[in-house]
């Protein structure tokens, strides 16, 4: 898996891309057009079983949006296509500004894993989406990455000088990431 993208389903790295051509269609017109061609229909039982949390959203949450907007499911698979679209831009936005801001080992400084110019990355419109795409994969917990934007928005806002970044650490199971000069280092534990 390569990530999460804004719709929180896995990205694969892959060249091909997905097509959904009936995300919009209700099961009701599918299978009225297989009927229709004279094709059988079976329906899997467990869908019909709330014990899945997708079978609770299906059978009882989607009904309810249909009654109060019958084209919800339309409405939905085209949202759906926005969103990965959105998805793209952020992609996009993340790997040019990676390109300038984001070393990686071995260019990164020695004995880092990882390396990000803080003057660079504050100087970004989207700054706090630039580091948490960057340190996503390193198991650092909500209440950590907020420390360090509450740092970072603190260092970028306050009079110069008033705010150290220097030997400031905030800690994942699995790294250490250092304030060091003007970069966020990031190590492997020991």
């Amino acid at each position: 898996v390569e990530r999460q993208g804004v719709d929180n389903q896995e990205v694969r790295k892959s060249a091909a891309r997905v097509v959904r051509p009936l995300l919009g269609t209700t099961r009701e017109e599918i299978r009225a057009w297989m009927e229709k061609k004279g094709f059988g229909w079976r329906e899997d039982s467990t869908n019909a079983l709330d014990e899945a949390r997708r079978n609770k959203i299906r059978n009882r949450v989607f009904p309810v949006f249909a009654e109060i907007n019958p084209s919800f499911v339309k409405t939905l698979g085209a949202d759906m296509e926005r969103f990965r679209q959105t998805d793209d831009i952020a992609d996009d936005y993340y790997r040019q500004a990676a390109e300038r801001i984001v070393k990686n080992a071995p260019q990164a400084a020695a004995g880092a894993i990882l390396q990000i110019s803080v003057a660079g990355l504050l100087e970004l419109r989207h700054w706090r989406y630039v580091l948490w795409r960057a340190l996503e994969d390193y198991g650092f917990s909500a209440e950590t990455f907020d420390k360090l934007c509450t740092l970072l928005e603190r260092y970028r806002t306050e009079p110069l000088g008033t705010v150290t970044l220097s030997g400031k650490v905030f800690e994942s199971p699995a790294h250490i990431l250092r304030a060091q000069r003007k970069n966020l280092l990031l190590f492997n534990r020991l």
